[in-house]
């Protein structure tokens, strides 16, 4: 595709439109390709639509807009991620967890509330509920009590932040098995406010690794992130850090481990979060790139794999899900509105923001990924942590606390020297590309 001749960037009122191919449940069709960029760079407005034999009786009217029956409930997610869905359960979580005392911060969280789903269904001893939000433990313990599965559930209104309250907590609670889901996972809201960001991620993990080795927990389990891998964004850095927290504290009674999750999907009533909802509602989403990919995974993956890590784990490995390559947000998008029978998505493209990359990994290119006894998961052991840690997170914990973001993103370069800060500039508000 080109764009017509004379046309210059910025033109306005010219667009162009075209045909996405695509097959039945939102799955690429043969030797498709990636929307060309030269219209769009040439200034045009890209509007695409399905060819005519799949846009099953859609109309679109005089002014451009689809015309589109009510929407269909979303199918399964296969058909959203081109994979089949990993399934993770089995004897070892369920040996782990039954008759056990188990406790989960965070509790309130997408990954938390499925967490706890899925541990009460195993057959724990008791499960304590911790997070912030009273409301929303409350909600969730009264779910849980109405279900078949554990013994008793307690909860417990904590920030991580505070390490004598997380230490009363834990005290209190006596948990064998603890996973810690609290933190701050928004790469956006991480990277405007780096401090936070360390309070909740580096300064939570370490106030709850210091509490379950003083009270014995038996094994710990950190959710962290893709993003830890090869750091471009605060995030990613606080969530290496609080891996390396884990490596300072082994030697003790807790055997630790974390998970490195992709972003997540499959949350009730919004598969896709903020997406869905734009995409249901027939608004313009916007997201970063053409090209951006992210490695996806379903909630009910995520709180598997957090079970299985915790009964693999042996010496603070990091564990990932083998889910393979990072799936490209755009197919991710058009997926979910074929889904909904949504004849066409108007996508708003606002560039690549701070700290975001094109791409994740799960693991860096100097870590050595190793095999685990479950064929979907792989894991890596810790190198050693840098010397002076306790020293320099100390002197990042003041500077959090003073509320100094230039201290903190300097002392975390210092700590992790592979983080290599993206520092590019806020995207732009206005239309860069649109595609329908």
């Amino acid at each position: 595709m080109r764009a017509p001749p004379g046309d210059r960037p910025g033109r306005r009122g010219a667009a162009v439109a075209a045909a996405l191919p695509g097959a039945d449940g939102g799955r690429p069709g043969p030797g498709r390709r990636r929307p060309h960029r030269g219209p769009a760079d040439a200034g045009l407005t890209v509007r695409w639509f399905p060819p005519h034999r799949q846009s099953r009786g859609f109309r679109v009217s005089p002014g451009g807009r689809a015309a589109a029956p009510p929407a269909a409930p979303p199918g399964p997610f296969d058909p959203l991620l081109d994979r089949d869905e990993v399934l993770l359960g089995g004897p070892r979580g369920r040996r782990l967890l039954r008759g056990r005392r188990v406790l989960v911060t965070g509790a309130c969280g997408t990954v938390g509330d499925a967490l706890c789903r899925r541990v009460w269904r195993l057959g724990p001893d008791a499960l304590c509920l911790v997070d912030k939000d009273g409301r929303g433990l409350e909600r969730l313990a009264r779910e849980l009590s109405a279900r078949p599965g554990g013994g008793r559930v307690t909860l417990a209104e904590a920030d991580v932040r505070d390490a004598a309250r997380v230490g009363a907590v834990i005290g209190e609670a006596g948990p064998e098995r603890l996973f810690h889901a609290a933190g701050r996972y928004r790469l956006a809201a991480v990277e405007d406010d780096p401090c936070r960001g360390v309070a909740d991620n580096v300064l939570g993990t370490r106030h709850v690794v210091d509490a379950a080795v003083r009270h014995g927990v038996r094994r710990l389990v950190l959710v962290s992130s893709d993003r830890a891998a090869e750091p471009t964004s605060v995030l990613g850095a606080t969530m290496r850090l609080a891996e390396l927290l884990l490596q300072t504290a082994t030697g003790g009674p807790t055997c630790f481990a974390a998970v490195r999750v992709g972003d997540v999907i499959g949350a009730p009533g919004a598969p896709l979060g903020p997406l869905a909802r734009r995409i249901a509602a027939g608004e313009v989403v916007t997201i970063a790139h053409p090209e951006a990919a992210r490695h996806v995974m379903t909630v009910t993956e995520a709180a598997g794999l957090l079970i299985e890590a915790a009964a693999l784990a042996e010496e603070a490995e990091t564990f990932a899900l083998d889910i393979g390559s990072p799936v490209p947000v755009l197919d991710l998008v058009q997926r979910y509105a074929a889904q909904l029978r949504s004849p066409a998505v108007t996508i708003r493209f606002r560039g690549l923001g701070p700290g975001e990359k094109l791409a994740e990994k799960a693991f860096a290119d100097s870590e050595r990924r190793i095999r685990t006894a479950h064929p979907k998961i792989w894991g890596t052991r810790p190198l050693p942590p840098p010397g002076g840690l306790p020293r320099l997170l100390d002197a990042l914990a003041a500077a959090a606390e003073a509320g100094d973001a230039d201290e903190v993103r300097l002392l975390l370069r210092r700590l992790l020297p592979e983080y290599r800060p993206a520092r590019r500039p806020h995207p732009a508000s206005e239309v860069i590309r649109e595609y329908r």
